[in-house]
C-alpha cells in the first residue's frame, strides 16, 4: 500500500523518503532521487545517490507543518 502526506502545494510519496531530520520548528525531509553518480575501476569505486531536500517550517508553513508533526507521531 503507498502512503502519502499531502501539503499545501504538495504531495509525497511516503516510500520516497529517506530521512526527516528534526530540528526546534522544522523538519527537513530528504526524498531519494533516482539520480545515480559515481564510477567503478576494475572491483573499487563509489555510488553517490542524490537526495532532494525539503524544508517544512512551522513559521512560514504552520499547516503542513502540523500535518507533518500528526504523521511522524502517527507512525513512529
Amino acid at each position: 500500500m503507498v502512503n502519502f502526506i499531502r501539503f499545501s502545494s504538495l504531495i509525497i510519496n511516503t516510500a520516497k523518503i529517506s530521512r526527516i531530520e528534526i530540528q526546534e520548528n522544522k523538519y527537513f525531509i530528504h526524498i531519494m532521487s533516482h539520480n545515480i553518480d559515481g564510477f567503478f575501476v576494475f572491483t573499487n569505486g563509489y555510488i553517490n545517490t542524490n537526495h532532494e531536500k525539503i524544508e517544512v517550517c512551522k513559521v512560514q508553513h504552520p499547516t503542513d507543518y502540523d500535518n507533518l508533526t500528526e504523521w511522524i507521531n502517527k507512525n513512529s
